[in-house]
C-alpha cells in the first residue's frame, strides 16, 4: 500500500532505506575545478557529493539509514518552500532537499573545512540558484567568538560555539580528540530572527536544527520565526542529557506544535515502544530527532511510514 501525500510524494518503505545500492565513483570536472565524488540516482535525479575522506564517503552510503525519517520528511518539501539547514555540515541534507524537491535552501555551517565541502557540493550539483551557504554559527545572540572543533577534518562534527561543552575526550570511531587539545577557529554567531527580520533572508517553511547539544540557543534566537504562519515543520535533534535542550519539547507543545510518536519510534536499528522513549527521556539517556508540525497531514504520513518500515540495521538473531 502506498499513501499519497498532499504534495504528490509517497513515503518510502523501510525496504527502500537499506542503502542507495547504486552509489558510483565519479569525477566532476569544469574549466576551473575538478574533484572526485560519489553520485547516485534518486527519483530520476542525479545527486553528487565530494568524497574527500572515508567519513565523507560513509555519509553518502548511510544517507538513507542514519536518520530514517529525515529523508521522508525532506521529500514533503515543494519547489516553493524555503528550508533552513542549521548545522549543515557538508550539506548532506541541504543538497538532497534542493536536488530532489527543488526547494530553496539556506545552509548554515560554522566550521571552515565543512563549509568548503558544502560549497563544493553546491557547485558539483549546479545548485547555486537553489542552495546558499553561510559560514556562521546560529545562536541566540550576535557575537564574535570562537568555534571549538570536534576535529580538524572533512565531515567531522561535535563543534561548539564560544565554549566547550565536552565533559571528556571525544571518540570518532578509532580516532579521538582530547578535551584539553581542542582547536579553535574564529567564528561569528547570529540569531535566526535577526537573519529574517533585519538581514533579508526569507521566512523559512521548514527548519532543521542539529548543532550537537546547543539546540536550546538556536531555539531561543528564533521565537519570531517560530510564530510565523508560513512555518510548516521543524526538525530538532533533542539530546535528553541536556535539560535546556530537552525542555524545547514542552515549549513547542505549549506553543501549539505537536510531534508524531510513529516518527519517534522509527529508528535505524529498532522500532522503539512508547515506554522506551519515555524511559530514555526520564533517565536523560540518548536523544531523538523530533519533527514538530501543526498540519495533521504529518500524523498520517509518519504513521503510514512506520507501518511499512523495517529497521535496515536491525541485529539479526
Amino acid at each position: 500500500m502506498t499513501y499519497e501525500t498532499k504534495w504528490g510524494q509517497a513515503p518510502r518503505s523501510g525496504a527502500n532505506l537499506n542503502g542507495l545500492g547504486k552509489v558510483r565513483n565519479a569525477k566532476f570536472e569544469s574549466d576551473f575545478f575538478s574533484v572526485d565524488c560519489l553520485d547516485f540516482e534518486f527519483e530520476k535525479k542525479v545527486v553528487r557529493y565530494v568524497a574527500s575522506n572515508r567519513l565523507a564517503a560513509k555519509r553518502v552510503h548511510s544517507l538513507m539509514t542514519k536518520e530514517p525519517t529525515t529523508i521522508p520528511w525532506l521529500e514533503t518539501f515543494t519547489q516553493d518552500d524555503v528550508f533552513f539547514d542549521i548545522g549543515a555540515n557538508v550539506g548532506m541534507y541541504s543538497i538532497f532537499a534542493s536536488a530532489v524537491t527543488g526547494c530553496r535552501t539556506y545552509g548554515f555551517e560554522p566550521e571552515a573545512l565543512n563549509y568548503g565541502e558544502l560549497n563544493k557540493n553546491i557547485f558539483i550539483n549546479r545548485l547555486h540558484s537553489r542552495v546558499t551557504a553561510y559560514n556562521i554559527a546560529i545562536s541566540n545572540e550576535v557575537r564574535v567568538g570562537e568555534l571549538f572543533l570536534g576535529a580538524f577534518g572533512y565531515s567531522y562534527s561535535h563543534h561548539d560555539f564560544n565554549e566547550s561543552t565536552w565533559a571528556e575526550d571525544h571518540f570518532f570511531g578509532d580516532k579521538s580528540t582530547k578535551i584539553s587539545e581542542r582547536l579553535h577557529q574564529g567564528c561569528v554567531s547570529l540569531p535566526i530572527d535577526d537573519l529574517v527580520t533585519k538581514h533579508g533572508l526569507p521566512q523559512p517553511n521548514h527548519i532543521k536544527i542539529d548543532v550537537d547539544g546547543l539546540e536550546d540557543r538556536v531555539f531561543a534566537g528564533m521565537r519570531q520565526v517560530l510564530r510565523a504562519p508560513e512555518l510548516k515543520s521543524v526538525l530538532i535533534e533533542i539530546d535528553f542529557q541536556h535539560e535546556k535542550c530537552a525542555a524545547i519539547i514542552d515549549e513547542m507543545l505549549a506553543d501549539g506544535w505537536r510531534y508524531s510518536l510513529a516518527q519517534l519510534r522509527t529508528n535505524r536499528k529498532v522500532i522503539f515502544t512508547e515506554d522506551e522513549i519515555k524511559r530514555m527521556r526520564a533517565k536523560k539517556k540518548g536523544g531523538l530527532n523530533y519533527i514538530f508540525y501543526k498540519d495533521d497531514f504529518y500524523d498520517r504520513y509518519f504513521e503510514q511510514f512506520l507501518k511499512d518500515y523495517v529497521p535496515p540495521l536491525a541485529v539479526k538473531a
